[in-house]
């Protein structure tokens, strides 16, 4: 519906506004926290101007941890084995933006290029949030098929906990785009276009990945359905039934676009590690041309330069850099965060991960029907009538069709508690999967609401249904904050969601420690 999407939209872009604004307040106010960790190297001859200084007073508090990372390889490169940790797309993108910024007042000399690098990051991340909030919304409407709920789900996701991640110098606005983008077009069927998206959020975060789990699903779903359907036909009707035809329905729709997908999603990680390889071991005769100043921070901080000494990985079979700079680096890898002093990073992801545990479970006792066949077939097609199922609504449950997308937030949340740092599991949830803003939607709806049924013009009644009319009139206002939270749970769920926007923003932009 053209005006609920409208609405979510500008409900987003004011999130973001508000983010930008905070952040700036309490950068201003507050001061910032020395956390000592990496720092974007910068050239020290170069003269900031005005308006560089503008640009850094207004955004400064938008690039801080990781973010140093990325506007560092944005501006200079992979120099150091520490940046690896780092897929290129986000910041090869914001060199790309950076370079026409920079190409379009050079003659003026009104900034450098690394305020060029802070602008594109900015408004790369508004734009990419804004496209993953309208694809959030549209996956919604295909898997929940309730206007309402894909609504809710879209407003809360613009809100979520990990709020000022979308805002700042990272990669969790890109990937959310592309990775929300491709599920939605996964619901329908494998395409070129699954395949391109997939790649593409491949090369912006490592847990990408997984989402080849998802074609996987589909493509077995389609066997298992072909497969059936061929069964049935052949015992009511052999003369119909051509196993010819549902060969090239397996080969044409399941398995030979799968394998393209799959070949997508793992393609770029696999590049990736090549060049990691082929740069940091070695093996090009060519001399890498490192900045001296950037070498020199290199050598103050005891990093790892481009053209140093080989690491151990090098001479792994195959050598993966991944793994061993997130064990070396960021101390990841099994169980090897399950330390006391860890305590408060575990209480921080205690909510997102009880979320999607406990709901999985939830989800598994009400539909065990259907979960315990993988959720790849139907009681219709078995020639069983399908089984009523009481409300899922009144049981806080998603529907089933939320299965593969149910088990890929768990394995997420799972493999964030025994091998991650586990404070990341909130963005690391957020920018990769539909389910718990789909499950807060659910959970502060009242149980004794009607499904609103999807309408795709605008018909006032389904409208009204779903966002009162004044809110409708109103550029601002929502049912989000208006509407009576009935149990105990929703409340929590809407404080949690709240709580950390806030407070994630305030800590964020300061440099103090945060999911």
């Amino acid at each position: 519906m053209l005006k609920l999407r409208r609405k979510v939209l500008t409900f987003a872009l004011y999130t973001r506004l508000f983010i930008f604004i905070l952040q700036f307040v309490c950068n201003l106010l507050i001061p910032d926290h020395e956390p000592g960790v990496f720092a974007w190297i910068t050239d020290p001859s170069v003269q900031p101007t005005v308006l560089d200084k503008v640009i850094s007073f207004l955004t400064d508090g938008l690039m801080r941890w990781d973010g140093q990372h990325f506007l560092h390889i944005a501006s200079n490169g992979y120099t150091f084995e520490t940046n690896l940790a780092f897929f290129p797309l986000f910041p090869l993108i914001v060199r790309i933006v950076a370079n026409v910024i920079f190409w379009m007042q050079e003659e003026y000399a009104i900034l450098n290029f690394f305020s060029a690098i802070k602008i594109s990051a900015v408004f790369i991340n508004l734009g990419c949030f804004l496209l993953a909030t309208e694809a959030m919304y549209d996956l919604s409407r295909k898997v929940l098929r309730d206007e309402y709920l894909a609504y809710k789900a879209g407003l809360l996701f613009a809100i979520n906990p990990a709020s000022i991640f979308f805002s700042s110098a990272y990669s969790e606005s890109l990937n959310s785009m592309l990775t929300f983008y491709a599920l939605f077009k996964i619901s329908k069927s494998l395409s070129a276009k699954t395949c391109i998206c997939l790649a593409l959020a491949s090369a912006t975060r490592a847990n990408s990945i997984l989402n080849a789990g998802f074609v996987l699903y589909c493509s077995l779903k389609i066997v298992a359905t072909e497969t059936i359907l061929y069964v049935r036909l052949k015992k009511a009707c052999k003369e119909k039934a051509e196993i010819s035809t549902t060969i090239a329905n397996v080969l044409g729709d399941a398995i030979i676009p799968g394998l393209f997908n799959i070949i997508g999603c793992v393609a770029p990680f696999t590049l990736f590690q090549w060049f990691c390889f082929t740069n940091f071991c070695r093996i090009t005769k060519n001399s890498p041309d490192v900045p001296e100043y950037v070498v020199e921070y290199g050598r103050a901080n005891l990093l790892k330069v481009v053209g140093d000494d080989p690491s151990p990985w090098c001479n792994d079979d195959p050598p993966i850099s991944y793994s061993y700079i997130q064990r070396t680096y960021w101390g990841n890898g099994l169980f090897s965060y399950w330390e006391l002093k860890q305590l408060p990073n575990f209480a921080l992801a205690v909510p997102i991960i009880s979320i999607v545990l406990v709901s999985t479970y939830n989800f598994s006792w009400f539909h065990w029907d259907y979960v315990k066949r993988f959720g790849l077939v139907d009681n219709n097609l078995l020639g069983m009538p399908r089984k009523p199922i009481l409300a899922v609504r009144q049981y806080r449950v998603l529907p089933r069709e939320c299965f593969v997308y149910m088990v890929h937030a768990a394995a997420l949340a799972i493999f964030a508690i025994l091998f991650m740092n586990i404070q990341v599991a909130t963005r690391l949830i957020f920018c990769a999967s539909p389910v718990v803003p789909w499950l807060a939607a659910m959970m502060t709806t009242r149980h004794d609401k009607s499904p609103v049924p999807l309408c795709d013009d605008d018909n006032v009644e389904v409208l009204h249904k779903v966002e009162c009319k004044s809110n409708l009139e109103s550029s601002t206002d929502t049912i989000l904050f208006q509407e009576k939270i009935e149990s105990e749970l929703g409340r929590w769920i809407m404080m949690y969601f709240l709580g950390y926007f806030l407070i994630g923003t305030i800590l964020f932009c300061n440099n103090l420690p945060w999911t």
